[in-house]
């Protein structure tokens, strides 16, 4: 398995159920990829992805199986400034998104966004890439999904969507990838009461992992894979297994197969930089507990939790927001800008930092393709040439937490329907 991320750790879990003997090779020194796990002076917090939907099916049985957690509500609750006045949307609160969305859009684009709307919900599937709904929509794909709506829809609820969830602006974004948005948006939101590291941690009970290993190359032969790998003082050596899973993004699973190099590496990426800060008083109130914000850096700020409103997270991405290589001080004077926003929206005063925490991803969102069921067929007939090598990650079924956990379960099973041994031969 390379990379102890959720689609790495979803798979290895799935072989280990069926008798494989299973080890992970991660390059960092903890678990998580890009959930992002940090300290925030002695608390954990996460600088990636952190919520899960109630529809989060394969992932929250993927956590029974580590143990198990609680839930607490958190929901999506975002607002916007239309027209000089604070909109808001909650996932809890039917009547008061619907109003939203009403002064958000053009009247016109209604119809069209009800009835995606109701396609999502009809459909399992249809909240994933390469779905039937998708290969529809896709073929509309030459124009960007900026120009499927009116101007009020793009800015107004478009935007912040794609933004958050890809990293891409309306105009970078495409209406055949768009359903997976929609069903992050129906969905309802919660963050586990225990605390994701505690939970995945708990893998390494049935699983071996390497940390700071890093895979170089990938090579299939007869009857199996070789891993050029090298340790964390950058001595090389080689390792053979059976099989091979790689549950990493696109973008670093590229330089390791060469065969699939030019069609992985197409695979769009933004940047992303976020800090979570911590304030002696609450920054939000209940009901409003995140902004969106325009042409600045800071494309969102959100409280941490629907009661840790004293811990803000901040993120800076989309067009105005892909910074290169910030330093710490460089993030936390454009949160100082940050906050003077939120005073000015919230009408609250100063709130004196009690502690931070900062992440700089480079290339933190997939932002798929236009056509992308025709990209995700191409890669499936490329791949199919070396059935002892599995792929992973959130480029396949979607950027959610629950679509990467898929992604790694259907790795495993592709790998447990070609007759094998055990998966680790010698090393």
């Amino acid at each position: 398995m390379v990379g102890a991320g959720v689609s790495g750790i979803a798979a290895a879990l799935a072989l280990h159920r069926a008798g494989r003997t299973v080890e992970i090779l991660e390059r960092a020194d903890r678990i998580g990829g890009r959930l992002g796990f940090a300290d925030l002076n002695g608390g954990e917090v996460l600088l990636g992805g952190k919520n899960i939907g109630r529809n989060y099916s394969r992932l929250r049985a993927m956590l029974d199986s580590l143990g198990g957690t609680g839930y607490e509500p958190f929901g999506i609750n975002t607002s916007r400034l239309v027209a000089g006045r604070l909109v808001s949307l909650d996932s809890d609160n039917r009547a008061e998104t619907l109003h939203g969305i009403l002064r958000m859009c053009d009247w016109r684009d209604l119809g069209t966004l009800d009835g995606l709307a109701r396609k999502v919900r009809s459909a399992d599937s249809a909240r994933f890439l390469g779905s039937d709904l998708a290969r529809k929509l896709g073929r509309h794909d030459d124009r960007p999904l900026s120009e499927h709506f009116g101007k009020r829809t793009t800015a107004n609820f478009l935007r912040p969507i794609t933004v958050r969830m890809n990293g891409t602006e309306p105009d970078e974004a495409y209406y055949g990838n768009f359903p997976t948005n929609m069903g992050m948006l129906l969905d309802k939101f919660e963050q586990p009461t225990v605390g994701l590291s505690t939970l995945l941690t708990r893998i390494t009970a049935f699983v071996e992992i390497h940390f700071r290993t890093t895979v170089t190359r990938i090579t299939q032969g007869d009857d199996s894979v070789v891993l050029d790998l090298a340790d964390a003082a950058g001595r090389p050596r080689q390792a053979r297994y059976d099989a091979v899973v790689v549950g990493t993004p696109a973008y670093a699973a590229a330089p390791l197969l060469a065969p699939l190099s030019d069609l992985l590496h197409s695979v769009r990426y933004f940047p992303a930089t976020v800090a979570v800060v911590r304030y002696v008083h609450d920054v939000f109130a209940a009901d409003v507990r995140a902004i969106a914000l325009d042409g600045q850096p800071c494309s969102n700020a959100g409280s941490y939790g629907s009661e840790t409103r004293n811990i803000v997270r901040y993120t800076f991405s989309g067009r105005y927001g892909r910074l290169t290589d910030p330093t710490e001080t460089e993030v936390l004077d454009l949160v100082s800008d940050a906050e003077q926003q939120l005073r000015t929206h919230l009408g609250t005063a100063r709130q004196p930092r009690t502690a931070a925490a900062v992440r700089h991803w480079p290339q933190a969102y997939c932002g798929y393709l236009p056509h992308y069921s025709d990209f995700l067929d191409t890669l499936t007939a490329a791949a199919a040439a070396f059935p002892r090598i599995a792929l992973a990650g959130d480029y396949l079924l979607g950027t959610s937490l629950e679509a990467c956990c898929r992604s790694g379960e259907r790795a495993a099973a592709a790998l447990l329907s070609v007759p094998q041994g055990a998966l680790r031969c010698e090393s």
